[in-house]
């Protein structure tokens, strides 16, 4: 199949859509973190160590993949016409 665009702007499309990916994990990661402890009825299940890693992990590859994204990007005008 032909198509218009070219190779950096695929890569840019790729990494914006994986660093929205990484997001979703990451509100995912939190909300289960914070109702974790209403589901099993104990205090026992509140954030912990590993939690404190895995949220700053998610959004900071979100961070990372969308800037990366967006620069392959930044020279991509808008509309049809190109």
């Amino acid at each position: 199949m032909k198509t218009n665009l070219k190779k950096h702007e695929i890569v840019g499309l790729i990494l914006v859509f994986f660093s929205w990916t990484c997001l979703g994990f990451g509100l995912y990661v939190i909300m289960w973190a914070v109702n974790r402890a209403v589901v099993f009825n104990s205090p026992d299940y509140l954030l912990k160590g590993w939690d404190f890693l895995l949220i700053p992990l998610f959004f900071g590859t979100a961070a990372l993949l969308w800037v990366f994204g967006k620069v392959e990007l930044q020279h991509l005008p808008a509309g049809k016409k190109r």
